[in-house]
């Protein structure tokens, strides 16, 4: 599960990450749904990208192209991704089309989904 706190209407986007078989260059192939309503139907999103992943001992790199248009890209950085743990930081820097403009940001990564509660929304401040 991911999260994106979008400043632009102060609300968290929520979105699902699906990284399944492994390639022949030892990537994994990589789902991305963005903009799920509801975790239980979250193919239903408001974007799907497709591309892959890659694990390094450091770092873990996601190289992720939208399904409608090969011209938006999205590429996501974890770093310390050899430790064990149920939340993990990102960087995500892609395309928004809403306005056009280039953006990077924070992305939170969690094992189970979580409650968007204010907490959660405030998020930015904390970190």
């Amino acid at each position: 599960y991911a999260y994106i706190y979008d400043g632009r209407n102060n609300q968290v986007i929520i979105s699902v990450i699906d990284i399944t078989s492994k390639n022949d260059d030892g990537s994994y192939k990589t789902t991305f749904y963005m903009n799920v309503k509801d975790y239980t139907d979250y193919q239903n999103c408001e974007n799907t990208y497709y591309g892959f992943t890659k694990h390094y001992d450091i770092l873990t790199h996601i190289t992720l192209y939208n399904q409608s248009t090969q011209l938006e890209t999205m590429s996501i950085n974890i770093l310390a991704s050899f430790l064990e743990t149920n939340k993990k930081w990102g960087l995500i820097s892609a395309v928004s089309f809403r306005p056009f403009m280039p953006v990077s940001t924070k992305i939170l990564f969690t094992k189970e989904p979580l409650e968007i509660t204010p907490d959660l929304i405030n998020i930015k401040r904390r970190y």
